[in-house]
């Protein structure tokens, strides 16, 4: 790598505060990848020649880079350094359980209109869902994600009234949704429960997504429950598959050796 590169680069990010500094450093290196500057299979600089570039720890150097490796940016290749990959294309990976945590990481710049907000009644389907009768008023909203001025996703929430009574437009179209509507309605979300499927995309998504009919959806939909057992909240997302790629951590409770032992 030139250090042409690394000079006309360095002052950038000189003066970022650290809370946010990693962030700042795989963006720019994010731009760089997606415009060209960075071809693929380019070799990156070290870790050391990109901490001098930013005025940054290798800490935050490192979290940089663990970023857009999980974005699927780059390769790490032990011994040899660190490359674009050959095919870079932008794809944010959501954490199953975290989506506002995973936009403020992967994609800051992603945006978020409501479309549309009315209270209506149940249907079957939802208040079965909800646990709720059928004909109950529940806070229905279609909310548009948009990245770079690109419709990439859109939601549906289904809300009963009981835990929705207090919200308002704006409420509704935070990308931190979850987190205000728990302090808006003084309830607190315990657990939800979630599918993934892969669908074919219907008339109605290409009118939001501009996506061409039967094309590949990414379709989540997720349903949370109060610390009582009860149903709060019905949401059905989908995202385009180019864009997205969903994520999640699980913890595996497997037996200690101990216990191992003890059963042979």
């Amino acid at each position: 790598m030139s250090s042409r590169w690394i000079k006309g680069n360095r002052k950038k990010l000189s003066s970022v505060q650290s809370s946010v500094a990693y962030k700042q450093v795989a963006d720019s290196l994010r731009k760089q990848i997606l415009s060209g500057e960075l071809a693929p299979g380019a070799q990156l600089p070290t870790e050391r020649e990109l901490c001098h570039q930013f005025s940054a720890s290798r800490i935050t150097i490192r979290r940089a880079l663990q970023i857009l490796a999980d974005e699927i940016l780059i390769q790490r290749r032990h011994g040899s350094g660190t490359f674009v990959s050959p095919t870079p294309s932008r794809r944010i990976p959501l954490l199953a359980t975290d989506f506002s945590g995973s936009v403020a990481v992967h994609a800051p710049e992603l945006g978020r209109r409501l479309e549309s907000w009315k209270w209506q009644k149940a249907s079957d389907e939802v208040a079965g869902m909800l646990q709720i009768p059928v004909d109950d008023r529940v806070l229905f909203a279609r909310r548009i994600d948009v990245l770079e001025e690109e419709s990439v996703a859109f939601d549906e929430v289904y809300l009963p009234e009981t835990v929705a009574d207090r919200l308002d437009k704006q409420d509704l179209a935070q990308l931190k949704f979850i987190e205000r509507w728990q302090e808006v309605q003084q309830i607190r979300i315990d657990y939800l429960t979630q599918s993934i499927e892969a669908v074919a995309a219907t008339k109605e998504h290409t009118q939001y997504l501009g996506v061409k009919n039967g094309s590949p959806l990414l379709k989540e939909i997720d349903l949370m429950f109060l610390e009582s057992g009860k149903a709060c909240g019905l949401f059905v997302s989908y995202y385009r598959n180019e864009l997205f790629r969903l994520t999640s951590t699980i913890r595996l409770q497997l037996p200690s050796v101990e216990s191992l032992s003890e059963s042979q």
